[in-house]
């Protein structure tokens, strides 16, 4: 029931952000229409499709650095990121949680445990959501990105406490291995942990190239962002990601990122581009995740 509740308040919010999203395009129509697919521009958006595609491969790598550290039944790599690319796919479908589903469902039909695999999941979640995060509250902290919700000292205050907890994850890593049995497989394990910072950084470069995709594309409209614009775009990015990536409901989080683009880049550029920004944006990370289906999707 609460599962169902929270699928449907997510695809409320959804539709409410496409709405948003089809307010802003009647407003800036004039915009959109005026946007030319020259030779130049298709480049522009080709090249960005295929480097989100291969930051997309920092994705699936992670993936196999995670499942080879938990499970004793280790596939090839060419095979992880065979069935990766193939299940990235299914996060357009309705729910957000479907690319999670079949990859679980398609490496345990080849011999790998349940358990493991929901380790490596849950591990996975923690370091994408880790990864966006540090973009969001460093971006925001330093650039002022998000003044008008967040207070500057507030901003302080979390980065503060976040370095209290990484201070303090000894004592946290105690507790859990003698309160919470079913952590020993994520803390007991000294391999996992040197994994766990390499994909953690594998994440970060993940944003990074992804932020910087959408930082050239509005080069397109302002050729002169200036470097603070620059990191606090890429911010932005990471934000829209999470919020669309721990909403339930929304497939790939499709209105949720979008709203978030057009709110911050309409702060950040004072141009009225966000919402034509965001809409060429979703096209490169589409035609990317399609683009790394058909390069590393097929059969290994």
């Amino acid at each position: 029931m609460l599962k169902k509740l929270l699928t449907s308040l997510g695809s409320i919010v959804a539709v409410i952000s496409l709405g948003f999203i089809g307010l802003q395009l009647f407003d800036n129509w004039h915009k959109v229409v005026a946007y030319q697919f020259t030779a130049e521009s298709l480049a522009g958006l080709l090249a960005g499709a295929l480097a989100y595609a291969g930051a997309c491969f920092l994705l699936s790598s992670s993936w196999y650095q995670i499942l080879s550290a938990l499970s004793s039944h280790v596939l090839s790599a060419a095979s992880i990121r065979s069935i990766y690319a193939r299940s990235q796919i299914a996060k357009y479908i309705p729910g957000n949680v479907m690319h999670i589903a079949s990859r679980h469902m398609m490496l345990n039909r080849l011999g790998v445990r349940h358990k493991p695999l929901a380790v490596a999941s849950l591990t996975e979640i923690l370091g994408l959501v880790s990864a966006s995060s540090t973009f969001a509250l460093v971006g925001g902290a330093v650039f002022g990105l998000w003044g008008d919700y967040i207070t500057q000292q507030q901003l302080y205050y979390i980065v503060a406490s976040i370095a209290l907890a990484i201070l303090c994850l000894p004592l946290i890593r105690a507790a859990c291995l003698k309160y919470i049995p079913a952590s020993q497989d994520l803390l007991a394990n000294p391999r996992l942990h040197w994994v766990l910072l390499r994909v953690y950084l594998a994440y970060l470069l993940f944003f990074a190239i992804a932020g910087a995709v959408l930082v050239a594309l509005v080069f397109q409209f302002d050729g002169n962002p200036g470097f603070n614009k620059v990191f606090a775009i890429i911010a932005s990015f990471a934000v829209a990601w999470l919020a669309g990536f721990i909403t339930p409901g929304a497939p790939s989080g499709i209105g949720i990122r979008e709203t978030i683009l057009v709110v911050s880049l309409d702060k950040i550029l004072l141009a009225g581009n966000g919402v034509l920004i965001a809409i060429l944006f979703r096209l490169i990370t589409v035609s990317g995740d399609v683009l790394f289906f058909a390069l590393a999707g097929r059969s290994k």
